[in-house]
């Protein structure tokens, strides 16, 4: 009865120790898979310019490689045109290229909040150069991540007030709509993070984790430019 019991106990610590074996070795093979293919990008993509271009690192091209995907999807069906100029993926990519990975990332989960069906109203608020050729909201990144303001608005507290509560640095800078939609995405993510972690599953409270805190940093940079870019109507 004892030696069963051991065996049993034994035989489910193998299994316990293969299981997580496996899913090191499915990390390691896919971060292998993304390394190989940003050194042979294929075309098709608008960010495949900059799959192409000597002065992408690789870590950085690992970034767009996604986005490459995602393009070759988007662009093939015009119900996933994007309502700016560059393109949240293009946006994306040009972010990660310029000020890396992680502020890149960062900056996009920003520009995925603001892609929403308020953002010609507040585009028109903000005063800055209205719509490309196409029709589309002009919106590039910016040439610098800090900048000097002369918005009646804090950007300093803007910062301040979305690090305590996701969201309220917006809805102060008069985006209420961007405000309550980032608290809501932040939320969620939040929401799903501690569901994984409950049931132990590491993969998913490690993906939902990371999204938490990419989307909370992007909320945090989007209150500073909300305030910066501030003009009453």
């Amino acid at each position: 009865m004892v030696s069963s019991s051991l065996n049993i106990c034994g035989n489910l610590l193998y299994i316990k120790c293969n299981f997580q074996g496996m899913k090191i070795a499915k990390i390691m093979f896919f971060s292998i898979i993304l390394a190989c293919m940003s050194l042979f990008p294929q075309k098709g993509s608008s960010v495949d310019s900059l799959l192409n271009s000597p002065n992408i690192s690789i870590l950085k091209r690992i970034g767009i490689i996604p986005i490459s995907f995602w393009q070759k999807i988007s662009y093939a069906d015009s119900s996933f045109n994007c309502q700016f100029f560059p393109s949240c993926s293009n946006y994306s990519g040009l972010a990660i290229a310029h000020f890396g990975l992680i502020s890149g990332f960062v900056m996009t989960a920003d520009r995925i909040i603001r892609c929403n069906p308020f953002a010609h109203g507040y585009h028109i608020r903000s005063r800055k150069p209205l719509f490309h050729i196409d029709g589309r909201i002009l919106n590039h990144i910016p040439k610098k991540i800090l900048i000097k303001s002369n918005s009646n608005k804090s950007a300093a507290f803007a910062f301040g007030l979305s690090s305590i509560l996701p969201g309220a640095g917006r809805i102060y800078a008069g985006r209420t709509w961007d405000g309550l939609l980032s608290f809501l995405t932040i939320s969620s993510l939040a929401n799903l993070t501690y569901r994984y972690h409950i049931k132990n599953n590491d993969t998913g409270h490690l993906f939902f984790g990371t999204l938490t805190m990419t989307f909370y940093l992007g909320e945090l940079f989007g209150a500073y430019q909300a305030a910066i870019s501030y003009n009453k109507l």
